[in-house]
């Protein structure tokens, strides 16, 4: 019915229109503006401590389940400041056109052949849950969809729960016998994640000390580091750690890094840092067991061997992933960072030639996307600080939402 030269027109015109239409749409729509957070605080820092903290945790593989568990047992989660975790089983998509999203609370009362890939893992968060009522609900659900798009599988569910963290697993797992590497592609979702999150994120890297079944024991302290140099991400690591101090069985070391001559390049960031160092020792350093140390350090050289001394005092290190990457800190650094995803100190805390033994979670506050100049790249993603005037005050009782427009018209 079509002869041949009419069969190549049409032929020849798909393939320019699909050419053509591909990039257009590539540069028009942007997935990640509807994550961007503009007025609306998704951090731990800013997160009211009278209130309930929602956390979401990612899980690639059934041996991330107990780390997150213990993680959320360091976490301490009691009646009057409960921990709403939702729970979002990864898997890769295979032989369907479409990506597929299931909540396992929906699905409770009629079996979804679905639900058999995550039963173990929804399991072990429901009897967690039974076993500490009025203080941990959990919510669980399973996403199956492409590497290429399953950070907007997290991203989505973190926007419409507000959480105020995501919690994601390193790329790599360790085990006993050495290093395990796991899929590839999961190294691009997470940096993804870091990119488009509406909420902090972190980064968890499990060595052994958070996938044990006691690591939390009642006979003694489970030690966790905090190394703090400065800025929102450095402040937001150490507000987790301010929940964890709060744990009867637990020991938090606050280690902060000090440049002797050295000012802050943004006045507004020394001030919250500060202000975040000053209401942790009000509020921990009257029990014993939690310590507060400044180390001066002139250079990279003395920074690294100051954090080189500290590999095998913690089972659980906490810091900051965004440093200044101009700071004379961090000169020499750039050439030997390996992942990226960790910044500067995770970088070098989880590197090859590391001795650490204990957990890592690197942690980035949550950020804004603005519009940038630079060449080569068209977005930029900033602190919430970093957008506002210095003027405004910033203190325990205030909050954005005291503004004229009000609580109900910044929600809609």
């Amino acid at each position: 019915m079509v002869d041949e030269q009419t069969f190549t027109v049409m032929a020849i015109s798909t393939v320019m229109l699909t050419g053509i239409s591909t990039p257009i749409v590539k540069i028009l729509y942007d997935p990640s503006k509807k994550y961007s957070a503009l007025f609306r605080r998704r951090t731990l820092e800013h997160t009211s401590p009278d209130s309930e903290l929602r956390l979401l945790a990612c899980i690639y593989h059934q041996d991330n389940t107990p780390t997150i568990i213990n993680l959320l047992k360091i976490s301490n989660s009691t009646p009057q400041n409960p921990i709403c975790l939702h729970v979002i089983h990864l898997m890769k998509l295979t032989g369907r056109s479409h990506p597929l999203f299931i909540s396992h609370d929906q699905q409770r009362k009629r079996n979804s052949p679905h639900s058999s890939h995550s039963e173990s893992i929804i399991n072990a968060f429901k009897l967690y849950e039974e076993y500490n009522k009025e203080k941990v609900v959990v919510k669980s659900y399973t996403a199956i969809a492409p590497y290429a798009t399953m950070h907007d599988e997290i991203c989505m569910l973190a926007m419409e729960k507000r959480t105020s963290m995501v919690i994601i697993p390193f790329h790599k797992l360790w085990t006993a016998s050495g290093v395990e590497e796991s899929t590839k592609p999961l190294r691009a979702v997470n940096r993804h994640v870091l990119r488009t999150a509406p909420c902090s994120v972190g980064i968890l890297v499990d060595r052994g000390t958070l996938s044990g079944t006691n690591c939390i024991t009642s006979l003694d302290f489970y030690s966790i580091g905090v190394i703090f140099l400065e800025g929102a991400d450095d402040r937001e690591a150490l507000a987790y750690a301010s929940l964890m101090a709060e744990h009867p069985n637990v020991r938090v070391t606050l280690v902060r890094l000090l440049v002797p001559r050295r000012k802050s390049r943004v006045r507004i960031n020394r001030d919250h840092d500060t202000f975040m160092i000053k209401r942790f020792k009000n509020a921990n350093l009257r029990t014993k067991h939690h310590i507060y140390r400044e180390e001066l350090v002139d250079d990279s050289v003395e920074m690294i061997n100051v954090i080189r001394s500290l590999e095998n005092c913690f089972d659980l290190v906490l810091l900051g992933r965004r440093h200044e990457g101009d700071s004379p800190l961090f000169i020499g650094l750039n050439e030997w960072n390996e992942f990226p995803e960790l910044g500067f100190l995770g970088d070098m805390l989880v590197s090859s030639d590391s001795n650490l033994e204990a957990s890592v979670l690197v942690v980035q506050q949550q950020q804004q996307l603005v519009t940038d100049d630079m060449p080569g790249e068209s977005l930029k993603f900033l602190s919430l600080e970093d957008s506002f005037p210095t003027s405004i005050p910033h203190g325990p009782s205030f909050t954005l939402y005291n503004s004229s427009l009000g609580r109900s018209e910044l929600d809609r």
